[in-house]
Parts: structure tokens; C-alpha cells; sequence
């Protein structure tokens, strides 16, 4: 049987009820103009590389490449709206894209990170070592993301078994068989009180990672979160943004992400471009109610 619903994402079920997933974003309305310009720290620190910017929920946005040099395509019609420029350590700007197109190479001050908080617990408070979110790494159910700019993003609530959790490491079973190389950052945001991700980021650096990182193509992409002291509270989204290497059409079809069909918490969430709004998968009727998740998952002590 197969049923396919096509809005933000498009669903297929293969092999008997559930044999096989595609989730992928459709492409987006065609976009007339592409602005070029740099985005820097200032003359004497250099470039910002790998910083977001684009208007928020308008689906137009994109991230620097590591010279911090951008090129974001727009219409004519979001010149009056407002884009955002941020990158971690340094201090976000809104600027109106008319402003932007007039002066397209911006400079963001530094700003200080707040380090977290390194708690001291007792010595057999973490007894517990496991495993969160969803270990699939089947070829089979998949969850492809149709990338249309930089900045494009993946990812799933992952949720705590007892509080507080101690992270060690995040894994995520990427499907990329290409000989070029795709560079992602790994995410992890603070969920507002309805459930939904907010803008927060609990980790105080970019964390880099690519396709090369992998021990073998079939192998998961694997981070030691260890030196960042992450000890949780509570839920978090975990994704990876993509943030360079490859082409557009190229990565459309050829990046996905292993995935499962399965019940409980740990919502599947995507957005299109930086700093675009957060949106779930719509499936329409959920069979029995089963959800998408995605392989991606921690390790943990708690």
C-alpha cells in the first residue's frame, strides 16, 4: 500500500504498512535576486564564519561560509522585511534587508558565553548509562530533508529518563554516499513551555561535524558532547544544521537521515532555511497513533 500527502513534507509508505518513509521538504517558490556581502567581527578579528541570517518565518535565509562571505537569495517583495544576523560570542542584529542590500557587509560585536554550569554531585549520582532518542539505522525508513539554502535543519525531542542527565556523547545515523563532503553543526536547543524549540542553545560553542568524520559510510556520525558539561534538567531538541559543502539539487537528493515509526514523546521538528519557523512533518491521519522520529540519539549518565 502506498499513500503519499504532500504539503511541507511528502510521506510514503512502502513495504507492507510502514516498510519505508520519505520525508522531504518541497522546493520553495523561485527567488529573483542573490545578495553577496561579508559578515565580520570587526577589522581586527576577522570573519564570522558559519553565521545565520535570514528573515525569520519567511523561508529566506541562508549561513556564511568560513571567510564569513554569504550570498542570500530574496524577492523583491521581502525588501521591507526584517533580517536577522547571529552567531554565537557575538551580539544579533536586525537590520531591514532594503538596509542590508545598500550595505551588504555587516560587523556583529563579540559578546561573551555564558559557560554552564559545571555542577558537583555526588560521586554515585550517575549510576545509569543510556541511551536517548531513536538508535534506527534502517535503509529502508528513511526521513529526507529537501534542502533549499545553508542553514537548512533536522532534528528530534529527546527526552529524559530521570533528572538531572549527564550528556557524553550525540550520534546520528546520516545517509551520504557522495564523494563530496557535507559540513553540519550540531544543535541543541531549550524547548519553550509548550513543547515547541526555542531560540536558545545550550551549547556554548559550534560544534562542527561532516560526512568525512564517519568511520565508514554506513557508520553513524558521532560527537563527544564530554568537555561541553552538559547536565539537564529537562528535554531538549537535538538536530544538525547544515551549514556547507555540496549543492543544493545534490544534497535534495541525496541526504537522509535512517528513521522509525514509532509512539511516545520525541516530535520530529524541520525548518526549511536559518532562522526560519520550526514545523512538524504533517502526516494527515496517523496510523494507530504511530509518529516519525529520526536516528538521531545520546548517550547519558543519570
Amino acid at each position: 500500500m502506498v499513500a503519499t500527502q504532500r504539503s511541507c513534507f511528502s510521506i510514503s509508505w512502502l513495504r507492507k504498512v510502514v516498510g519505508g518513509l520519505l520525508v522531504g521538504l518541497l522546493p520553495l517558490t523561485a527567488i529573483g535576486q542573490t545578495l553577496t556581502g561579508i559578515i565580520t567581527a570587526g577589522p581586527a578579528a576577522g570573519p564570522v564564519p558559519y553565521a545565520n541570517l535570514g528573515i525569520p518565518g519567511k523561508s529566506v535565509g541562508t549561513v556564511t561560509d568560513e571567510h564569513g562571505r554569504y550570498q542570500l537569495a530574496y524577492s523583491p517583495a521581502n525588501l521591507a522585511d526584517t533580517v536577522y544576523l547571529s552567531s554565537l560570542g557575538y551580539r544579533p542584529q536586525r537590520v531591514v534587508l532594503r538596509e542590508l542590500v545598500a550595505q551588504p557587509n555587516r560587523t556583529l560585536a563579540p559578546v561573551a558565553v555564558p559557560l554552564s554550569d559545571v555542577r558537583v554531585q555526588a560521586a554515585g549520582l550517575y549510576k545509569r548509562r543510556r541511551t536517548l532518542g531513536c538508535t534506527s539505522d534502517s535503509h529502508a525508513i528513511i526521513s529526507k530533508l529537501k534542502a533549499e539554502h545553508l542553514g537548512a535543519e533536522m532534528g528530534m525531542v529527546v527526552c529524559l529518563k530521570h533528572k538531572p542527565t549527564k550528556l557524553l556523547t550525540a550520534h546520528f545515523n546520516v545517509l551520504y554516499q557522495q564523494p563530496d563532503t557535507l559540513r553540519f553543526r550540531v544543535n541543541l536547543y531549550r524547548l519553550l513551555p509548550d513543547g515547541r524549540p526555542s531560540g536558545e542553545k545550550l551549547l556554548t560553542r559550534n560544534l562542527l561535524v561532516s560526512t568525512a568524520d564517519r568511520t565508514s559510510t554506513n557508520a553513524p556520525l558521532t560527537v563527544d558532547l564530554t568537555t561541553d558539561q552538559l547536565v539537564l534538567d529537562e528535554d531538549f531538541l537535538l538536530t544538525l544544521e547544515w551549514v556547507s559543502g555540496g549543492e543544493v539539487e545534490q544534497v535534495s537528493k541525496s541526504l537522509a537521515f535512517s528513521s522509525a515509526l514509532g509512539y511516545g514523546k520525541g516530535d520530529l521538528y524541520f525548518r526549511k532555511t536559518s532562522q526560519d519557523s520550526w514545523e512538524k512533518p504533517s502526516m494527515g491521519a496517523r496510523l494507530a497513533g504511530m509518529q516519525p522520529k529520526v536516528g538521531f540519539y545520546v548517550t547519558a549518565l543519570d
